[in-house]
């Protein structure tokens, strides 16, 4: 039986596509591998537009890709999980030093560590950030039962399953990227289109390691979580509520104390300019004492101003008894 004219027409439709396909196929290959010179330039950013074009495209092709070949990829979920915590312990560094140890025993590790020794003013405390595993992190809170008793603790966990995917993406797109420019500088065909792909291939290979460092920090916090750990000799309400004639007699022997430190501290800083001061002193006394005037050249004492001297000739003279006038008669 004949075919008709719409059998053969449905015929025909699947050779037409495959010859549409391979005439397009034939002009890209002629076009990225035939230019000449003067169209080189213009082939290079076709080229790099082409890469920026079909970079996501392939990037999202191979996610979902990935995806389907791993049934459970979709249920994964990325949590970064932090907590804080405050504890009461008798002795705060040694509660301190045994949460290191079972942090590091838990294959954590301690990020800071800070501890204020007790004094007769103030007890002494603790303070750490621990990171430990995520799957560890719940036995970490209640191993701080063994350090003392736990006054308060605080977890939150944060989902950036989203965040993480995001980075992904433009990772994987940038890496494209970054492989076709490393392919089209093989091409070049002058030395302005080597430099232009050169400067575009460092910006996106910045852009890529900024990307990918920022992708590690994030899986990092999502597989280690954080715990802040504060250990304190007493409850905090307690030592907050502290008052009375108790609070009052504390408060007044901490500011004698601390007057007391104040004076001798400026004693102290005051003590090596009196000494100074005291050798300046003595050292003005003894010249002084060197530029008195000496006495006269008869053996006499030296005249001062405002004495009377012997040699002022109005001033009187003591006599002796040998030498006193004789006394007048009265008749004359």
């Amino acid at each position: 039986m004949p075919a008709t004219p719409r059998q053969a027409r449905t015929r025909r439709a699947p050779l037409r596509t495959v010859l549409a396909a391979t005439l397009l196929l034939v002009m890209t290959a002629c076009s990225s591998g035939g230019a000449d010179s003067g169209g080189a330039s213009s082939g290079v950013e076709a080229g790099g537009a082409v890469a920026d074009a079909v970079a996501p495209e392939e990037a999202a092709g191979a996610s979902v890709a990935e995806s389907a070949a791993e049934p459970g990829a979709a249920a994964a979920r990325e949590i970064v999980t932090t907590g804080r915590a405050t504890v009461v312990a008798d002795d705060p560094a040694a509660a301190a030093t045994r949460l290191a140890r079972l942090v590091e025993e838990a294959g954590g590790r301690v990020e800071r560590r800070s501890e204020t020794a007790a004094t007769d003013d103030s007890p002494g405390s603790a303070s750490l950030t621990v990171r430990v595993p995520s799957d560890r992190m719940t036995g970490a809170v209640e191993a701080l039962d063994k350090l003392g008793t736990v006054e308060s603790v605080d977890v939150d966990s944060m989902d950036v399953t989203g965040e993480g995917q995001d980075l992904d993406a433009r990772i994987a797109a940038l890496t494209t990227s970054t492989d076709r420019l490393r392919e089209l500088m093989k091409s070049a065909g002058s030395t302005e289109d080597l430099l232009q792909v050169e400067q575009e291939l460092s910006e996106r290979q910045a852009d890529l390691d900024a990307l990918t460092a920022q992708r590690q920090r994030l899986s990092d916090q999502v597989a280690m979580s954080t715990l802040d750990v504060e250990i304190v000799p007493e409850p905090v309400a307690a030592a907050q509520s502290r008052g009375g004639f108790l609070g009052g007699l504390a408060s007044g022997w901490g500011a004698l104390v601390t007057t007391v430190q104040t004076v001798v501290l400026v004693l102290g800083v005051l003590l090596p300019w009196l000494a100074l001061g005291g050798i300046g002193y003595l050292g003005y006394r003894w010249l002084r004492r060197r530029t008195r005037p000496e006495a006269g050249a008869d053996g006499g004492p030296t005249e001062r101003p405002g004495n009377d001297g012997p040699g002022d000739p109005d001033a009187p003279h003591p006599t002796s008894p040998d030498e006193a006038p004789e006394p007048v008669p009265a008749g004359r």
